[in-house]
């Protein structure tokens, strides 16, 4: 862990764990996505690109095969705990759904294979659904898909502003504390429902920054550095 490097501790953090640190006063790092293995990832994505210029018979069952093969593999070495997680899954006492719940209640930070089984699973699962989705609500949702760096470093700030503006009309406070280290106001109750409602509210005030910013990479194609952005 990176508390057994001592001052090098936010290296090894760098590399292979969630860390939140203060490194100067009212300066604080937070390392939530170190480079491994999210760096074997990317190489992963960049490889499966030959995938991509199969023949679409072929794409599909490729992609199709890999999906159900990873998430093949994260049952078994969930349920089995085998390896993979650092966390093991066991039954819990609360009944079936809360059994089926752990399952699923793999390590993100940083992200175990298990997690990375998982997720990276469905989603090549769901290539070929999602390649012959057409019509205009497909349009909207690949607006998102063109500018995903640009919509996860603007809703992270909007969904705290907007919990501060909302403490403060509901509870008179704004007591959320800083970024990072939220405290939530007496009288509060979480709720799955609003939670879902936010998220909604948030996209549909998120998507017209987005799609100019994308038809703005569009139009600019010519700078490169824009495609990190």
């Amino acid at each position: 862990h990176a508390a057994d490097f001592g001052a090098y501790g936010l290296l090894w953090a760098i590399v292979h764990e969630f860390r939140f640190e203060q490194v100067w006063p009212h300066f604080f790092v937070a390392v939530g996505y170190p480079l491994v293995p999210w760096i074997g990832v990317m190489a992963l994505g960049y490889g499966f690109g030959g995938v991509l210029e199969l023949p679409p018979e072929r794409r599909h069952r490729a992609t199709a095969g890999l999906g159900l093969l990873l998430i093949a593999a994260f049952l078994a070495l969930r349920l089995g705990n085998v390896y993979g997680d650092p966390h093991p899954w066991a039954p819990s006492e609360r009944g079936l759904a809360f059994s089926a719940l752990g399952v699923l209640n793999a390590t993100k930070y940083p992200p175990s294979l298990a997690y990375l089984l998982m997720t990276l699973g469905p989603a090549l699962l769901s290539l070929p659904l999602l390649e012959r989705w057409r019509g205009a609500w497909a349009g909207r949702v690949a607006v998102f898909g063109r500018v995903p760096f640009f919509y996860y470093m603007l809703h992270l700030p909007l969904i705290h502003l907007a919990a501060l503006a909302w403490t403060w009309f509901a509870f008179g406070t704004t007591t959320l504390g800083d970024f990072w280290n939220a405290t939530l106001p007496p009288g509060y109750a979480p709720s799955l429902l609003r939670t879902y409602l936010v998220w909604a509210v948030l996209i549909v005030v998120l998507y017209p920054l987005c799609r100019r910013y994308a038809a703005y990479k569009q139009a600019h194609r010519d700078r490169r550095w824009l495609s990190y952005l």
